[in-house]
């Protein structure tokens, strides 16, 4: 376990088995400590960064309907995160027409559910809810496969 990590633990601790962002910040603003290093103590520096991380949420924001004839479809998102190269956003209808930028989203969103399933086993073993987790992923699954096959 790193410093900075038994520090989040103490802090945890003292603070009755929680965190809150902004304890954790109001920590690191000390350079004794082991978190001070963890976070971008220049101003400008940090507001670029946070203006960013904006702009992809305001991205991210934008939906629209591929099938408007089918009002109970729910919208997708307009532009997706597509790596050709570099992280960029592309246009839905973009990444439509292009095999290699499918490609590149699906395989995102493969990679994605694998670690959605992974977290989700492992934390229904930690809570021992796995056989209620798996039950609930089974009806989740045949829900879907009706709709499909009524769709």
């Amino acid at each position: 376990m790193s410093r900075w990590e038994r520090e989040l633990e103490e802090m945890a601790r003292e603070l009755g088995d929680k965190l809150t962002p902004e304890a954790v910040v109001d920590r690191a603003r000390s350079p004794n400590s082991s978190l001070h290093s963890m976070f971008d103590w220049n101003d400008a520096e940090a507001a670029e960064k946070y203006r960013l991380l904006q702009a992809r949420g305001l991205i991210r924001r934008v939906v629209v309907h591929l099938e408007p004839h089918k009002p109970n479809e729910p919208p997708m998102r307009a532009y997706l995160n597509v790596d050709r190269g570099s992280r960029e956003y592309v246009a839905i209808s973009v990444v439509q027409s292009s095999p290699q930028a499918t490609q590149a989203v699906i395989a995102h969103l493969l990679t994605d559910l694998r670690s959605v399933q992974a977290r989700l086993l492992r934390y229904a073993d930690a809570l021992d809810a796995s056989d209620e987790l798996r039950a609930s992923i089974d009806r989740f699954l045949a829900r879907n496969e009706r709709k499909k096959r009524a769709g």
